[in-house]
């Protein structure tokens, strides 16, 4: 498959309503078109609040259930116990974001993967919890990094902050994904380095970057959190930006591109080849 659609939600979130956030996304998500390959949320769209691990993967499997099966859009069968089963193609990937949940005895701040392809459900989470903002108070570090495989193509979920750290991206990156999905809830005042840092993420590791914000909503302490979701290109050529408008918004990923900006760029070759040993083993 040399061509991906990529549709994220750009969230108008309350930071309190909990049930008003999920009939919200419920609407969002009945809009989309049947032929989306990956559907990706962002960073806590159920809003400021902490649910049980059981509790959000029903939330999320009854998203998918309405928006991609109820009506028979993908021409799968029914989900059964999180799983979609049938023996029809498989419908789109849904990547849920992230929320602070309780699990394990503590409080993480996890997402889910659910459909397509994927036999299972499988999680993902943040492994830095924001000092900035004071998760670290209460947030445990994460440290679940799945890639996985839809339509044959390999991608992984980033949280938020996560971006941060070119390592994380990178253990993805050399695992060989394609295209690296950044759910996050993020100001507008520092939308501007977001976008800096994904066209490096995205260059540095030749994939493409995909970032899903919230809109129309704040941080406790006032910032304004204005959308601004964009997807950066492999090659740095190309940002292509959402705008501050809550909605959903497609992307016609051209994942040959990723082959092309590779026989210019052997960054992931000399990583693997000639760099690690050097740089990370320890060698003066």
């Amino acid at each position: 498959m040399s061509c991906l659609k990529l549709v994220m939600v750009q969230f108008p979130r309350d930071r309190a309503n909990l049930e008003q956030n999920i009939s919200q996304m419920h609407g969002f998500l009945g809009k989309i078109d049947g032929d989306a390959d990956v559907v990706l949320l962002p960073e806590d769209w159920l809003g400021a609040v902490v649910v049980d691990w059981d509790e959000y993967r029903e939330i999320v499997f009854e998203l998918y259930r309405k928006a991609f099966l109820s009506r028979n859009r993908a021409g799968q069968g029914a989900p059964k116990g999180g799983q979609v089963v049938g023996g029809s193609p498989p419908g789109p990937l849904l990547v849920s974001g992230a929320q602070y949940v309780k699990a394990e005895g503590g409080i993480f701040s996890r997402g889910m993967i659910v459909g397509g392809e994927l036999p299972d459900p499988v999680f993902y989470e943040k492994h830095f919890p924001s000092r900035a903002i004071g998760e670290r108070n209460y947030v445990r570090p994460g440290s679940a990094l799945p890639l996985i495989r839809h339509r044959d193509i390999p991608l992984g979920a980033v949280v938020c902050v996560d971006i941060m750290y070119p390592e994380i991206v990178r253990n993805l990156a050399l695992r060989g994904a394609l295209l690296i999905l950044n759910p996050a809830n993020i100001p507008a005042a520092r939308m501007s380095l977001w976008k800096s840092v994904g066209l490096t993420r995205a260059c540095e590791n030749t994939v493409f970057v995909a970032m899903a914000n919230n809109t129309a909503t704040s941080y406790p302490d006032g910032r304004e959190v204005l959308g601004e979701s964009f997807v950066a290109y492999p090659d740095g050529y190309d940002l292509l930006s959402c705008g501050h408008e809550p909605g959903i918004y497609s992307f016609e990923l051209d994942l040959s591109r990723v082959e092309r900006v590779r026989r210019r760029w052997p960054y992931l070759e000399d990583i693997r080849s000639k760099i690690c040993p050097k740089y990370y083993g320890g060698e003066q």
